[in-house]
């Protein structure tokens, strides 16, 4: 086995030939009790990705890159409220599944939060565990 061969074994971050095959499975990303109801964000390390990983009022989990769309703040700062994770530097709140519920700082176009998204997951809980599927396909396994 030489150099590259080694390499292309142990790196699983994005854009990585390890990191594409393992992103085709489920991974356990935190245990179910860790992320409380309406509590704050946690953090996350999965693939080499930093991410948070929420539960809204709802009791759905989220995991979802750690940034904001926006500005790049850390949504790790950020408030979980009401359904959704609000970014602690301009008010842009998101669901579980990343999408933009309200953007404060843009009146007078309501059109405009359909346009915008966090990168986010699909996520399930099993056995005690949360489970994130980070692979490309429309389906998840």
């Amino acid at each position: 086995m030489n150099r590259k061969d080694s390499e292309d074994l142990v790196r699983v971050g994005p854009g990585t030939v390890m990191g594409k095959l393992m992103r085709q499975y489920w991974i356990p990303a935190a245990m179910s009790s860790e992320l409380e109801r309406d509590g704050a964000p946690v953090r996350l390390m999965l693939l080499g990705e930093r991410l948070i990983g929420f539960r809204d009022s709802s009791g759905r989990v989220g995991v979802m890159d750690h940034k904001c769309p926006h500005r790049c703040a850390s949504l790790f700062l950020g408030r979980n409220e009401g359904n959704g994770l609000r970014c602690l530097y301009h008010g842009w709140k998101f669901d579980t599944e990343g999408n933009c519920l309200e953007t404060p700082n843009i009146p007078g176009n309501p059109e405009f939060k359909r346009h915008v998204s966090a990168k986010a997951y699909k996520t399930a809980e099993r056995n005690g565990l949360v489970w994130v599927y980070m692979g490309e396909r429309q389906e998840a396994p």
